[in-house]
């Protein structure tokens, strides 16, 4: 996933724009706290799941939402997730989706702040790999 940028690294998406990693950090605990201070809407409960192998462990307070997914797409999870898996199977998902999304923004912010990473150096990492091509 390419970010554009304005040519001096910064991130046009505006709540990226114009931050640097430590500010960055701050400003997401400063809102994760006010979050966790805030108190809940009606009809939203807090939930802790067991973290199993493979699994994302997520936690906070959950909401029955709506959402239209194929009939495909909703029959192979059901399939996949077991009985009463769904919600938990499309939780992990989600979870992992916003993970890769944050990482791409993270690997966007370094090279606005550093540049893009050396070819050599991107060699070098791939030689590391046991299973590299």
């Amino acid at each position: 996933m390419d970010a554009e940028t304005n040519g001096e690294g910064d991130l046009r998406t505006p709540a990226l724009q114009g931050r640097k990693l430590p500010e960055l950090a701050d400003r997401l605990a400063e809102l994760l706290d006010r979050y966790r201070a805030a108190d809940p809407p009606p009809g939203i409960a807090d939930v802790v799941l067991p973290a199993a192998a493979g699994e994302i462990r997520t936690s906070g307070r959950a909401r029955k939402v709506s959402v239209s997914i194929p009939e495909d797409l909703t029959a192979a999870v059901q399939r996949r997730a077991g009985p009463g898996g769904f919600s938990q199977y499309v939780t992990d998902a989600v979870a992992r989706q916003l993970e890769l999304d944050l990482l791409a923004e993270l690997a966007d912010l370094m090279e606005g702040e550093h540049g893009p990473v050396p070819a050599t150096a991107l060699a070098e990492a791939r030689c590391a790999w046991a299973d590299r091509e």
